[in-house]
């Protein structure tokens, strides 16, 4: 996120209520190694990081997160700091197949959860489903 939105800062953690990380592929795309995105799931919680982030560095994050093909830009109420906020999140183009993370990437969602402090076990979840279903 520092390299792609320089101006952007962290505001601290923050939870997706109701859906879930999954590790997938939109089902019109060949196969290969599959993307964090989250799923709606009634009862689940997504931790995640909540950044401020800067207009300037919109354009560099959308180019990114390949929206509009691959991921959709959407506003959700996140749980942060006690208090329900509005987040812009991305979230992969439906319907979904669960594909399993190239390695590297799979160390790239664990140093960002390290990075934050947020909980492991949500990513450990999503990376045996992926893996399970692979």
């Amino acid at each position: 996120m520092r390299r792609r939105c320089p101006r952007s800062r962290p505001a601290g953690p923050a939870r997706l209520i109701d859906f879930a990380l999954t590790i997938a592929l939109p089902k019109k795309n060949p196969p290969g190694p599959g993307w964090a995105t989250v799923s709606p799931r009634q009862g689940s919680a997504v931790p995640g990081a909540l950044f401020h982030l800067h207009p300037d560095d919109l354009d560099a994050l959308d180019d990114f997160e390949g929206w509009p093909d691959l991921y959709l830009r959407e506003k959700r109420p996140v749980e942060s700091g006690g208090e329900i906020r509005p987040a812009l999140l991305y979230r992969m183009r439906e319907p979904l197949r669960p594909a399993r993370p190239s390695p590297a990437y799979a160390e790239t969602l664990r140093t960002g959860y390290r990075d934050f402090t947020l909980p492991e076990e949500v990513l450990d979840a999503a990376l045996r489903e992926a893996e399970a279903a692979g």
